[in-house]
């Protein structure tokens, strides 16, 4: 029988959550969170899973996606606690928005150790032409090692900086740590192609060249090849080499 998803998001899932965690956001130690979902309950609530079973299995092959699909499939699991985490208000706003992403390392008998990385914002649109005349990472405007930038505090006040972990601590309805391992992997996907940065809109078009040949997009684009190649002149580079010394260094 289908969870009714009135009592699941209203009032089940989000007690459920901030109960297990204390009342406080798990990240920065504030009072008052929010009970976010690790994979999206829109998707759970409407059973929309085709296009995301289409892109598992696209990225990282049948087996895994499999193995991924048995846990957001089932209510049981993506309505329940095991697929939250109470965060504040505004770190609610940075996830959805896939500002960072959770990695998650190991398990432990205190909990899940998880690894924060703030996420770049790129230059490429979800439904933008890949150009076959330069690095893809180079088109989305990755030419370094920045993650992005730091928006948010621990409770001790220091800030939150890519590489710092956190334990989500153990209990009987701890995260799913095939969740957090999914949302890891497609947040840095939804940054990349930067369908974090538009809105539903977006995806209203009559033909793909619609979208597909974006001038801004290409101009920004050609601005940071532009950019790249100055900064490397004189080194015998060209911009696919220098971004990748770039990403590297």
């Amino acid at each position: 029988m289908p969870v009714p998803s009135s009592s699941v998001t209203r009032s089940g899932f989000a007690d459920q959550v901030k109960g297990r965690d204390g009342y406080i956001c798990v990240f920065s130690g504030m009072s008052d969170p929010q009970a976010a979902h690790i994979f999206p309950f829109a998707t759970t609530e409407k059973k929309n899973f085709a296009n995301i079973n289409h892109l598992l299995t696209a990225f990282w092959g049948s087996e895994k996606a499999m193995a991924w699909r048995r846990n957001y499939e089932v209510a049981g699991i993506t309505q329940s606690a095991k697929n939250g985490i109470s965060i504040s208000h505004q770190i609610h706003f940075w996830f959805d928005n896939a500002r960072f992403a959770l990695k998650p390392l190991r398990k432990t008998t205190e909990g899940i150790v998880i690894q924060w990385h703030w996420l770049k914002r790129s230059v490429l649109k979800p439904n933008v032409y890949i150009r076959s005349d330069m690095d893809v990472l180079l088109q989305a405007g990755v030419t370094d090692q920045r993650w992005g930038y730091t928006l948010a505090h621990r409770k001790s006040g220091v800030r939150i900086q890519t590489g710092q972990t956190f334990i989500l601590q153990h209990h009987e309805h701890m995260p799913s740590w095939e969740l957090l391992e999914m949302q890891w992997d497609l947040l840095r996907v939804a940054a990349l192609s930067g369908a974090a940065d538009v809105m539903d809109e977006y995806y209203d078009f009559e033909s793909p060249d619609d979208r597909g040949h974006d001038a801004a997009v290409f101009a920004q684009q050609d601005a940071i090849r532009d950019e790249v190649a100055d900064r490397t002149k004189g080194k015998g580079l060209d911009c696919k080499d220098a971004a990748d010394k770039d990403t590297r260094e």
